[in-house]
């Protein structure tokens, strides 16, 4: 795994000339440029690997070679090694190269990400960046110092923010608070970064920017009295110096469009070298000389994109069984496969394309199957079957034939055959469903619409039921009369209702719906009022009569074109709809049996979310896997004996009788082209944006030309890092929030986590061990058995000793849950041996959260005299407002008044939740004897908070957190005290691609109600704006607590009681 290839060791590290018969390569997209003190060489990530070049290009000579991820290497003062960031233990660490001897250092061991920043003056540490300890709750990244002896390290200073970058001499820090995303260009806002100055003997701050424009990536001259930075002041990131004792700014690069990207100085001050473009640049501070560097690699060095062969043996997205029974297609990875049904065997690929298939629909007679495909640049949809008339198995043809039966710029999706076969509905775009009769080829719009979701056909394929949302984004279930057009609306209910199910006598319908809170359960309703009038006595009597009666020998079972007509009777049909099941844990999926009796469906309201049937009376319900088999794409046998679901990316069945699980287990290979595959990920997350982005201007981007200005970087780029970042300089042009794109993700066995033993270690480094500054509550380093303190020293963990050298985050890793064994020192020298479990990060960052807000609660009752009361919501998920209506009564109970904090708050969707609480009006009170006035809980929907309150944001209040923040305004409910949200409110969801990565889908704006505002890049502005201080994290004070509690009480102290007082006041 360490292999290391060096074509060159010494101190100096000549490069050597190419030869000229060496055959070389164009870098392009070279990232994360360094160059050398002297500025006569720059270290750069290429291919996932560093590589070195001379300043003024030409072949550059790889310094690693290694299948994780190195960059943002930084040299040390003199030159003899480099610092570097890498995933090789399955998340970032800082290494350090030795030029001389080509060894490589680790420096860092804890779990989360840690990035290489700098080094100290005398060479002797690296600077870095990590989030380790998280104080205050939701700060940004600390700068901390790893010594190259090795040790624990340590913070540098007593502030947050990143970049940051230590003066020549070492006697100040200049750091960036509120850092932006690299990648978004024209962001104006309060999350912008600033650039401050932090002089470390003096222990003073003083900022040295400050615009609504990011600034970051400070970089200092040789004397220590200019400072080098990116700014998007002018409109695009360019290099600016300022003079630290006059601040006069200077604009140094006048870039358009595409400016600088991660820049560099050499120590010596003689360039600055940066991205811009598919180029590695660099430029003379002195003349202002700018090059753009041509740099080449042998090509036997080059890692090229290869395609791989897989083993297909699971890791199915969906399926569909043929109608006569005998065989399953199913798509793996995009692919579409077809295998014997139910028991499986070699599998025949249908598809060999990069752009996958799904949405798999078969024909009657099963003989043909219909998809979607995303081939040519455009989802359509296609149909392939046996072109071999002696053979129509698709699994067992010698050829196949593929026709395209749809051609239309929108996508065309989740297509369905109509149960006589002559017909097949689909979804075209978002919202129109449209119908392509087979035999004529032609295409009727049934129905045009912004957001279509589920349809399904009557058996007698004259009827469609279907799931559409109206304005104000709530779904009932209609049903469409596929000739003359006319629906129906038979569900009428105000909360969601989804996933139809037609039983295949169309008699009955079941599907999902809210009308329990916001858990779905289960509807069912009869079709025909005569049936819907039957108890289920008279079923039974009816069940019997057809079992008694014996069968006339000419009848015989009704093929899908003699299907009887479908009955409805659609007056009133909405109050025939009965609620079947009312789950707590809800139900996610269901499927209606052939006879219409029975309902599987998939629940997790006993705790594990599992295979479930009921019958449509709510009576004996079953109960038929455990374990947590999370079945979804649920279907019955045509006999109605069988459920076949997924699991877990196997296709699955069990008896409906109940049984063992069986799986259709199957082989195939595939091969995978990456290279063809990243140009098809690029252009999904484009088409996706394209087809679902809120605003149809993209706000102001031509985002066509996107796609022509990004594709071209693809053929540089070989690891998903170099694409994802490709992505994100594209998605970027959008300069909009709520926008992203997640690769796909593989488990590193190298990877441990870190355990945590619930303590924050002080800065000092001198006497054995390390020094315990603070003991969080609630953690294993707290309980009474443990009861560590602060003050005293943890000597050895687990018997191995804590030296100088030795980093406590490499003894503690792989340590979660397992008795770990402290020798602990007290202050008053006496050594005492104990032993804890410790918890993971994860679980640490929790009780540094409580902490922080039983610290801000305590400090606010102790400043109001118990006026006041405190609540911070974490985020805006409906367990937040459980913790908040909790502590609305175990905190604000008998308060004048309340503070609600969402600083931090990352969003959600439960604003109008707060708001019913938080805006209920009394018209009453009550009195019983003895008691003082009052209202009945238990009368209101929610517990409500009536008396003053006020609002606590901040720059990282985003998404929800906001819309709450803007609402307290326009409503007028209270004083907002803090800084300007972010600005960063759109709604969003996700869309899975073929690889297991996915892109976020930003569909629905939101605007203020009195000025029509985009909430946008429009934050919410508190009625106080109140900036906090660098310096206020050591001194623990929080200014913005400070003019909340201030205000409030102004407010607490004038206003009327909450309820008059009793007897009334004669007039």
């Amino acid at each position: 795994m360490n292999s290391f290839f060096r074509c060159f060791v010494f101190a100096g590290v000549t490069l050597f000339l190419a030869h000229a018969c060496v055959a070389q390569t164009a870098v392009r997209f070279a990232r994360y440029p360094a160059p050398s003190p002297d500025g006569k060489q720059i270290a750069f990530s290429w291919q996932g690997d560093l590589w070195l070049v001379s300043n003024v290009g030409g072949e550059a000579k790889r310094l690693t070679v290694h299948e994780g991820y190195d960059y943002a290497p930084v040299w040390s003062p003199d030159g003899s090694k480099i610092a570097f960031t890498s995933d090789r233990y399955g998340n970032d660490d800082v290494f350090v190269l030795n030029l001389r001897d080509g060894a490589i250092q680790r420096l860092t061991y804890w779990s989360g990400r840690d990035r290489a920043l700098g080094w100290t003056p005398d060479g002797k540490a690296v600077l870095f960046e990590s989030s380790r300890d998280w104080e205050p709750y939701g700060a940004e990244p600390c700068v901390y110092v790893a010594p190259l002896k090795g040790g624990t390290p340590h913070r540098l200073h007593n502030a947050t923010g990143t970049p940051a970058a230590l003066s020549p001499d070492g006697s100040s820090v200049a750091f960036v608070r509120r850092e932006s995303s690299w990648w978004r260009k024209g962001y104006r806002g309060s999350a912008t970064g600033d650039i401050w100055l932090h002089d470390l003997k003096s222990d003073k701050f003083s900022r040295l920017t400050q615009t609504d424009t990011p600034d970051t990536f400070p970089m200092w001259s040789p004397d220590g009295k200019t400072l080098y930075f990116l700014s998007e002041r002018d409109g695009t990131y360019n290099l600016w110096s300022m003079d630290i004792a006059s601040k006069a700014v200077k604009q140094l690069t006048r870039y358009k469009g595409d400016g600088v990207r991660f820049p560099q100085i050499a120590r010596n001050g003689s360039l600055i070298a940066y991205e811009q473009g598919m180029d590695i640049c660099t430029l003379d501070p002195a003349n202002g000389e700018i090059k753009v560097l041509t740099i080449t690699a042998p090509a036997a060095d080059v890692r090229k994109p290869q395609g791989s062969w897989m083993q297909v043996r699971g890791d199915v997205s969906e399926y569909a069984i043929a109608p006569n029974g005998k065989e399953v297609a199913f798509v793996v990875r995009g692919e579409i496969f077809v295998t014997r049904y139910p028991d499986g065997g070699t599998a025949r690929r249908i598809t060999e394309t990069v752009e996958p298939e799904y949405g798999l629909t078969w024909s009657p007679d099963s003989k043909s199957l219909v998809f979607a495909s995303e081939r040519g640049g455009n989802t359509s949809l296609y149909r392939v079957t046996s072109d071999d008339p002696e053979e129509p198995r698709l699994r067992r043809t010698a050829k196949l034939k593929t026709e395209r039966l749809t051609n239309s710029p929108s996508p065309d999706t989740a297509p369905v055959f109509s149960p006589d076969g002559k017909k097949i509905a689909f979804r075209r775009g978002n919202g129109n469903l449209v119908v392509l009769e087979l035999e004529t080829k032609q295409e009727r719009t049934l129905l045009q619409h912004w957001n279509l979701g589920q349809f399904v056909w009557s058996p007698d394929s004259r009827y469609l039921a279907l799931e559409m949302e109206d304005n104000e984004y709530n779904s009932d279930i209609y049903i469409l009369n596929v000739e003359d057009g006319k629906m129906v609306n038979v569900s009428r209910h105000p909360n969601n209702d989804t996933n139809p199910s037609w039983s295949s006598d169309g008699r009955a319908l079941a599907f999902l719906s809210q009308r329990d809170g916001r858990n779905f359960n289960i509807c069912y309703l009869f079709l025909r009022k005569a049936d819907d009038e039957k108890s289920k006595a008279d079923w039974q009597d009816e069940e019997d009569a057809k079992h008694d009666s014996p069968k006339k020998p000419e009848e015989k079972p009704k093929d899908a074109k003699e299907k009887e007509p479908v009955q409805i009777d659609f007056e009133d049909i909405h109050d025939r709809v009965r609620q079947v099941t009312r789950y707590v844990g809800g139900v996610q999926e269901l499927a209606l049996s052939p006879d219409g009796k029975k309902i599987a469906f998939r629940s997790s309201y006993q705790g594990q979310s599992d295979l479930y049937v009921i019958d449509w009376d709510g009576s004996n319900e079953r109960r038929l896997t455990t374990g947590g088999t999370s079945p979804n794409d649920l279907r019955w046998s045509t006999d109605g004996n069988t459920i076949t679901f997924l699991s877990r990316g196997r296709i699955s069945r069990i008896a409906a009788a109940g049984g063992t699980v069986q799986a259709t287990d199957f082989s195939a290979q595939m091969r995978v082209d990456f290279a063809a595959e990243r140009v098809y990920l690029f252009d999904a997350v484009w088409r996706t944006i394209n087809e679902v982005f809120y605003d149809p201007q993209f706000h102001g981007t031509d985002w066509a030309s996107m796609r022509l200005k990004y594709r071209p970087y693809l053929q540089h780029v070989s690891e998903d890092r170099d694409f994802s970042a490709v992505v994100y300089m594209m998605l970027g042009e959008l300069n909009s929030s709520h926008v992203g794109y997640t690769p796909r993700t593989a488990a590193n066995p190298e990877a441990t986590e870190t355990g945590m033993l619930g303590v924050v270690w002080s800065n000092r480094r001198d006497g054995d061990g390390l020094l315990i500054e603070r003991v969080i509550p609630n953690t294993p380093a707290a309980r009474s058995d443990v009861d560590l303190k602060p003050g005293e020293r943890i000597l050895a963990i687990n018997e191995q000793r804590i030296t100088e050298t030795t980093s406590v985050w490499q003894l503690l890793n792989g340590t979660i849950g397992e008795k770990t064994r402290l020798l602990v020192r007290a202050a008053d020298g006496t050594e005492r041996m104990v032993t804890l479990r410790p918890i993971s990060p994860a679980d640490f960052r929790r009780a540094r959260y409580d902490d922080w807000v039983k610290r801000n609660r305590k400090w606010v009752e102790e400043q109001s005299a118990g006026a006041l009361g405190y609540v911070h919501i974490q985020g805006m998920g409906e367990l937040n407002v459980y913790e908040f209506i909790r502590q609305l009564h175990a905190v604000a109970a008998g308060k004048k008044g309340l503070l609600i904090d969402v600083r931090f708050n990352g969003g959600g969707w439960t604003t109008d939740y707060l708001l019913a609480i938080l805006m209920a009006k009394r018209h009453a009170y009550t009195l019983s004897r003895g008691g003082e006035p009052g209202y009945p809980q238990d009368r209101l929907p929610l517990y409500v908070w009536t008396k003053p309150i006020a609002v606590l944001c901040n720059e990282r209040s985003f998404s929800n957190a906001e819309i709450f923040t803007h609402a307290i305004k326009t409503l007028k409910r209270g004083p907002v005290i803090g800084m300007p949200t972010a600005g960063g409110v759109i709604s969003t969801g996700r869309r899975t691609l073929i690889d297991g990565s996915s892109v976020a889908t930003p569909g629905r704006g939101w605007f203020t109600i009195d000025r029509g505002i985009n909430m946008e890049r429009n934050g919410a502005v508190p009625d106080h704006v109140v900036e906090d201080m660098p310096e206020d994290l050591a001194a623990g004070r929080d200014r913005q607590l400070e003019k909340a509690v201030q205000v409030l009480m102004d407010i607490v102290r004038t206003a009327p009681p909450e309820f008059p007082p009793h007897p009334p006041v004669a007039k």
